[in-house]
């Protein structure tokens, strides 16, 4: 029995103690949708962003119960300190930010579990990036590319939602695949343009023409 393939992103000391917190402190999310969900959030137009309200986001909008300040520390070292500011260097257009990958991707369970894992991260942006808002306004480029990550959302959800097929060969299954890593590339095209592009409007004090998105 094939396993589900696990991501094959650098799982470095950084990301390991992220996990290792997420489970501590009993968080509904995992590492894929927090990475995801800072960025957006680090993206945002919204004035309002904070690191610390982003951590509390993972929790119900509070902090989760610990028994002390070393472990309180501990918390704000690892997803402040650590994951906010390592993923802030993906402004600069020559780093920019990566989805999870996988490989070995060979079942239909495999195919379901990586079109899951890129719905969620895209939702996961995008709800950073809105900051609980429903509509905000945008430059024209950046509105566009929001539209784009909206329908990927649908084909990929689309591909979580085909129903199983016993007899499905593993040819198809290589040729879903292939299709669905393209759409995983357009989509991380449209993130990394969204993160550029309010980070150099925010460096240039711009307010270019907008639309409510």
């Amino acid at each position: 029995m094939k396993l589900v393939p696990k991501p094959t992103t650098p799982m470095n000391a950084l990301h390991a103690d992220v996990r290792r917190l997420l489970k501590k402190y009993k968080c509904e999310y995992e590492l894929h949708q927090v990475r995801a969900q800072f960025m957006g959030a680090i993206a945002s137009p919204m004035d309002s962003v904070s690191p610390v309200e982003e951590i509390k986001n993972l929790w119900n909008g509070q902090m989760p119960p610990m028994k002390n300040i070393t472990a309180v520390n501990e918390l704000l070292q690892v997803f402040a300190m650590g994951l906010w500011n390592q993923l802030s260097a993906h402004s600069d257009p020559e780093h920019p930010f990566e989805l999870t990958a996988f490989s070995g991707i060979n079942t239909d369970v495999e195919l379901r579990r990586f079109a899951q894992v890129k719905r969620v991260e895209i939702e996961s942006f995008i709800a950073g990036f809105f900051q609980g808002e429903d509509k905000i306004k945008l430059p024209p480029e950046i509105g566009e590319s929001l539209d784009v990550l909206e329908d990927l959302v649908g084909m990929f959800a689309g591909v979580v939602a085909i129903p199983k097929k016993s007899h499905e060969s593993e040819a198809e299954i290589v040729r879903l695949m292939q299709e669905q890593k393209k759409v995983a590339d357009i989509a991380q095209k449209e993130i990394n343009t969204i993160i550029v592009s309010t980070a150099e409007a925010w460096r240039q004090g711009d307010t270019p023409p907008s639309t409510l998105h």
